[in-house]
């Protein structure tokens, strides 16, 4: 996990917003017991296709990295520009303005645009590590980037060096007015509350342990150890992390990838690489009578929580009267923090139709609470060594 702090950082970076079409987000990131922060997130709440915009679409995603930050802020900065640009996102907006899809090529229109959209990212992480930055790109790290500029600057090379092998996961949900898509590469997750308690897993881990993990992996001339890619990464799929892929498949185009299967001259696909971009997509009709929120969340919250556990303290905190949904993202940071997690954490929340807000105090009435009880348990501490001292003397 690497080093760690004496004393947890506690400090939050809080965003809310509100979609044009209604839906409240908010989204926390907590640095923790880690030396250094190293999540990001994306908030895209009018996507366009091309330059188009297209209306009751958003983009929300995590990114946990690891290695260094270049990668994660990288994708955090940058997905929504390359999703909102791949072909297959555009033929769904032709489609969808002209009247002409069906439920079934809209659906997999978008999963092969996020397929896509995840596996250009990744080239363009790479591209910028060298120093090729695509044209309208925000960087990752603006200070690595000045640095990076000068191949014959000590410091680009330092740089190079650190951040070379750096990763993230990517754990990315779509939601349109008829579907919500959850697009994962990693262990960071998503899961959707919906009425009645039920819980629905929207992405799935992926660990290099796992049965058709570990299969591709090895496949791909690698191995498993420790439940860690060669001893080392314990996620099997992502961004970056290229010294676990093949350079000439991730540097190639999509055009270039598309004209080597043509000819079946690739050595691996994307999907084929000890560690894939590709992600795994699930799909979930919406129902706005039903549909109560989204949680995606970095492992920092998901190792002191199972899914059933997350839900349950969302949606008591919107029955206990909160609105702000940053607040409830807060809060869902503080709980992990004191159940143990060690890790950087970032809660990223998005409230839907059929959750409805209770009354009362919500987030501030719980601290209110336990400062009081801090502060009743120290006067009793107070009082037993005053006692101590008493028969002591």
């Amino acid at each position: 996990m690497g080093n760690l702090l004496g004393s947890p950082n506690t400090e939050k970076e809080t965003h809310t917003g509100r979609t044009p079409d209604g839906m409240p987000f908010g989204v926390s990131s907590m640095q923790g017991w880690r030396v250094h922060m190293e999540d990001a997130h994306v908030t895209e709440i009018q996507l366009h296709a091309g330059e188009t915009p297209l209306p009751g679409h958003a983009l929300f995603g995590v990114f946990d990295g690891h290695g260094g930050t270049f990668a994660a802020f990288y994708a955090g900065n940058n997905l929504s520009r390359v999703f909102s640009r791949q072909p297959k996102w555009i033929e769904y907006a032709k489609q969808l303005q002209q009247d002409t899809s069906s439920q079934e090529s809209s659906v997999q229109l978008l999963k092969e645009a996020l397929r896509d959209a995840f596996i250009e990212i990744d080239r363009e992480i790479a591209l910028a590590l060298r120093g090729q930055k695509v044209a309208d790109a925000v960087d990752g790290d603006t200070v690595a980037s000045n640095h990076r500029s000068d191949p014959d600057d000590e410091d680009a090379i330092r740089l190079l060096q650190e951040e070379g092998d750096s990763g993230t996961t990517a754990c990315v949900v779509l939601v349109t007015p008829n579907f919500v898509l959850c697009a994962n590469a990693g262990d960071s997750r998503s899961v959707m509350s919906k009425q009645g308690g039920q819980v629905v897993e929207l992405s799935l881990d992926h660990k290099p342990d796992d049965e058709d993990e570990e299969k591709r992996i090895r496949a791909a001339g690698g191995y498993v150890a420790g439940g860690r890619v060669e001893g080392d990464l314990a996620v099997s799929r992502g961004l970056g992390d290229f010294r676990f892929k093949s350079m000439d498949v991730v540097m190639a185009s999509a055009d270039d990838l598309k004209k080597l299967e043509d000819l079946q001259a690739l050595v691996s696909k994307p999907e084929q690489q000890k560690v894939s971009p590709v992600p795994d997509i699930i799909v979930q009709n919406r129902d706005s009578s039903n549909d109560e929120f989204i949680i995606i969340a970095c492992d920092g919250v998901w190792d002191v929580n199972t899914n059933e556990e997350c839900i349950r303290i969302v949606s008591e905190l919107f029955e206990e009267g909160e609105s702000d949904v940053g607040l409830i993202c807060e809060e869902l940071c503080d709980l992990c923090l004191n159940k143990g997690s060690k890790d950087n954490m970032t809660a990223l929340v998005v409230k839907m139709d059929a959750q409805k807000i209770g009354e009362g105090g919500g987030v501030m009435a719980r601290r209110q609470k336990r400062e009081e009880d801090e502060a009743e348990r120290k006067a009793e501490e107070v009082n037993r060594n005053k006692k101590t001292l008493g028969a002591n003397q």
